[in-house]
């Protein structure tokens, strides 16, 4: 809390430390990649209400909406791929599904944002701790814990269109040692109750079949959730679950469907569970591990003119467990050794109607990977870190995804920062679901490099510079009815300054600049 530390600790506030750069807790300026640490504070004077809204002011980041989801675009390439090239996280939780690999952001997003007490943006291929869909980047979104709250908390909103909210939310550190924390959340916004398409205007698109009410898209637009989350946490163990169950009407009309038809819908249910145990054996090793279960479904109804509606459900269940050593030697050195395991045992598509069943495909898979880093300081005020990956995902050939970072400190609130990394994406099952008969689909690749200056400028304010280059091999992209793989470079610069005050008042402002070819 801010308000209770003195002036002097004001005036130096500590640099921010992060976790899911490394998978342990080092400061920002010691973290192998390009950082940026949004916390709760910010998040409620900025007025986000969607991890999409935290994301749109990320330097290098970008954020669309087709009226259903939010995509997320980064460093030049935005595909509307489900966001599926950049791992989200809670916790350290994995949360992207196992239906597209999708990483929902909006009001899908599985966590209520009051929630957040702050998210790590690590940007650059991430696979050698993580594996698959670390392309990009990896978003780790840190939850309040139980302590945090010390009683009951509830909030309500009510805004345009008709939108309105309502949490409750309970969280304790108990004089036994338990600490727990359990939050619920309603949510229910009509929308724009009109919407103008001119393509489905019949006066100005006679030739479309598909026009109607002049273009207008009535009460089309309505977005329903309602989300669960908990924690229990007790020496070691912690114990973690969360649930969301979100319904969006559409008004686009896509996939030629009939235009102003409520029956454009989708729903998403998306919830996990998992425990974890973190111990420090001290001078031997530290441990963490844990193990999980998550499940996903989605539906969409596609309304047409013939008196059957056409339906597709998706259904993914998955279990895995990881686990994680540490290794300090002589106070300058960290060994990380992990192996995680996945299995993949339920992936259902089914398309039908009341009467017949267009498609119906039933598959499984299990994946396994195992890495190990090192972070080595050479000098006091210079750090190497070098690790690498081995994957076998699925019945992909394996995959090496290596990285390698200098971190030098040549002044005081100084960091320069370079980076090599790969990584890799492996073709969904939603993608596989929608390949022609014989095409073969291949892992996509990128090889990144980049260069970062951070500089702490007086006390009160915080700046960067990164540039970076990237190679991607393979890309899928789903055009014409099939998919088209593609090779890709881009390059770009990042700028960013932060400022804060003791009075509590903060500032942001970044410019990016990026070139895709």
């Amino acid at each position: 809390d801010l308000t209770e530390l003195p002036l002097e600790a004001l005036m130096d506030i500590e640099v921010p430390k992060v976790y899911g750069a490394s998978k342990l807790e080092q400061k920002e300026t010691e973290a192998p990649a390009s950082v940026t640490i949004v916390t709760a504070d910010e998040i409620k004077k900025y007025g986000d209400r969607t991890l999409a809204d935290v994301l749109r002011s990320v330097p290098g980041f970008n954020v669309s909406y087709d009226r259903d989801y939010a995509f997320l675009g980064t460093r030049g390439l935005s595909l509307g791929d489900f966001n599926d090239r950049v791992l989200l996280l809670v916790d350290g939780h994995r949360v992207n599904n196992n239906y597209n690999d999708g990483a929902a952001i909006g009001t899908d997003f599985i966590l209520d944002v009051d929630l957040i007490d702050h998210v790590e943006v690590i940007r650059g291929p991430g696979s050698v701790l993580y594996g698959n869909n670390a392309f990009f980047g990896v978003i780790n979104v840190v939850t309040r814990k139980g302590q945090q709250l010390n009683g009951v908390e509830a909030s309500t909103e009510y805004g345009s269109f008709d939108s309105y909210k309502a949490r409750v939310s309970f969280g304790k550190l108990f004089t036994n040692g338990v600490q727990m924390l359990l939050s619920g959340t309603y949510y229910d916004s009509g929308g724009q109750s009109s919407l103008y398409y001119p393509a489905f205007d019949q006066r100005i698109n006679p030739g479309n079949y598909l026009a109607s009410n002049n273009g207008v898209a009535q009460d089309m637009d309505g977005d329903l959730f309602g989300s669960l989350f908990g924690s229990l946490g007790y020496g070691d163990f912690t114990l973690e679950g969360a649930f969301n169950h979100r319904e969006k009407v559409n008004p686009t009309a896509q996939f030629s469907t009939t235009f102003n038809d409520p029956d454009l819908r989708t729903v998403d249910e998306r919830g996990y569970t998992s425990l974890k145990y973190a111990h420090s054996f001290p001078e031997v090793v530290d441990v963490t591990a844990q193990i999980y279960y998550d499940r996903y479904v989605h539906e969409i109804g596609y309304p047409g003119y013939a008196p059957t509606l056409d339906k597709e459900k998706d259904v993914g269940e998955w279990w895995g467990a990881e686990l994680q050593l540490n290794k300090r030697l002589w106070d300058r050195h960290v060994i990380t050794v992990g192996a995680e395991y996945r299995d993949d045992f339920r992936q259902d598509s089914r398309s039908s109607d009341q009467t017949t069943t267009y498609s119906d495909v039933h598959t499984n898979q299990q994946s396994y990977g195992v890495y190990v880093q090192g972070d080595f300081e050479v000098r006091t005020n210079l750090h190497l870190i070098g690790g690498i990956r081995y994957d076998q995902y699925g019945d992909f050939d394996p995959a090496f995804d290596p990285r390698v970072a200098a971190i030098y400190h040549p002044w005081e609130k100084s960091t320069f920062k370079a980076i090599y990394g790969t990584a890799f994406r492996a073709p969904s099952f939603y993608e596989f679901t929608l390949a022609g008969p014989g095409q073969v689909l291949s892992p996509e690749k990128i090889t990144g490099y980049e260069l970062v200056y951070e500089q702490d400028i007086g006390r009160h304010l915080r700046s960067s510079v990164s540039g970076f280059y990237n190679q991607m091999d393979d890309l899928l992209v789903f055009s014409n009815g099939s998919f088209t793989n593609f090779n890709a470079d881009t390059k770009g610069v990042e700028l960013a300054l932060e400022a804060f005050w003791p009075s509590g008042i903060r500032g942001r402002a970044s410019y990016s600049f990026q070139d895709t070819r």
